[in-house]
């Protein structure tokens, strides 16, 4: 089936006032490496006039900036992330809501309510009041945090006020990580509405579908298409222990480990929450599976055992396309049985761990301690 238009033009990514002004001011992504060079440029506004506001104050503030690791990776790998992870993780999502329509998931009568569910869901991305609600929430989120007086190049040489480089950093850097960060949260929720919406309609599943969730094992995986935003939340938080927990890693590794362990279950949930919507019709697909596969099995096998094993006449065993038969049979049974109720996907989950837990193997290549940490690994499994 072909999809609509509007699942044609399906992003969850290029609406909103602040694509809008792009498209005016004639930088909205439009070729194929445009997230990149969008990325490098929120970076460079971001990060660079730091380090010029920070020229004229001397060389301690210059030390004091290049020696902070949490602005470095909050502004020169997490922000620049979740930039240039906005193509791919788009397009993660558009295939999720069109493979619902090309495999036939949606019955016939209730393609008009998908469609216009599509619709809502693009219509709450292009919202300009909840950008303008995030960016007031990113300010809110910047200026109440308390001032830290260890980071010295935020403030102006006689300690009284801010420094350029601190008012920069209050007014442009920060709030513009987290509006960025926010912005994704609302792309979550607004998917994982549209997602509950498509767990109401009447779906078409399979339950002898090779993927053993019943055609819905794409959702996982798509699902776990948000790990580059999970690495940029994480890399935030393991930079900011580095600074608050200058031992290091090696030295107090259950201060690094915890935190990002935390993110990963917290990930995980929240990333794969949206498939419980489809519990209930799962579980209503395998009960018809099973109650239909007995009797239909039964039938089959009985039959089967009448002509191969009731003494009827003689026949040719290899190439009997009854033996074919009860293997197929035999097979979408089996699959039908093993039907998981709750979409899931062991690499997935993998990929969204291992996003929070990577900077920890950037902190360790840091601290000299990684041929150590693979040493160790090394001799306990020898």
């Amino acid at each position: 089936m072909d999809p609509p238009a509007t699942l044609t033009d399906f992003s969850l990514v290029r609406g909103g006032l602040l694509f809008q002004t792009e498209q005016r001011l004639r930088r909205a992504p439009r070729r194929r490496y445009d997230p990149v060079l969008r990325a490098l440029v929120v970076a460079v506004v971001a990060w660079f006039p730091l380090l010029l506001f920070s020229l004229p104050e001397g060389g301690s503030a210059v030390a004091s900036l290049f020696n902070e690791l949490q602005v470095h990776a909050q502004l020169l790998i997490a922000l620049p992330v979740l930039v240039g992870a906005e193509t791919y993780i788009d397009g993660r999502l558009r295939f999720a809501a069109r493979h619902f329509l090309e495999a036939n998931l949606v019955r016939a009568d209730a393609l008009a309510t998908f469609d216009a569910d599509a619709r809502r869901a693009m219509r709450w991305r292009d919202s300009y009041l909840v950008e303008v609600l995030l960016l007031l929430l990113a300010y809110t989120l910047t200026f109440i945090a308390p001032a830290d007086a260890t980071r010295s190049w935020t403030l102006s040489p006689d300690g009284g006020d801010s420094s350029m480089a601190g008012w920069w950093n209050l007014l442009v850097s920060q709030p513009v990580f987290r509006f960025l960060a926010l912005r994704w949260v609302w792309r979550g929720v607004v998917w994982s509405a549209f997602l509950l919406r498509i767990s109401r309609l009447p779906l078409t599943l399979v339950p002898t579908h090779p993927d053993m969730m019943a055609g819905l094992g794409f959702l996982p995986v798509c699902q776990a298409s948000f790990s580059p935003v999970v690495f940029s939340l994480s890399v935030v938080v393991a930079a900011y222990t580095s600074r608050v927990v200058p031992a290091g890693l090696a030295a107090n590794p259950g201060a690094y480990v915890i935190p990002l362990a935390v993110i990963a279950a917290g990930a995980v949930v929240l990333v794969f929450a949206p498939m419980g919507f489809f519990v209930p019709q799962l579980v209503l697909a395998k009960r018809r599976s099973i109650e239909g596969f007995s009797p239909l099995a039964a039938r089959h096998s009985r039959q089967f055992e009448q002509k191969w094993f009731d003494g009827g006449p003689d026949a040719e065993l290899l190439g009997a396309p009854e033996m074919s038969s009860l293997a197929d049979i035999g097979t979408a049974f089996t699959l039908s049985r093993k039907m998981r109720l709750l979409p899931w996907d062991l690499v997935a989950l993998q990929a969204v761990i291992g996003s929070a837990l990577a900077p920890l193997l950037i902190l360790l290549v840091m601290d000299r301690q990684f041929i150590a940490v693979l040493k160790f690994i090394h001799d306990g499994i020898g």
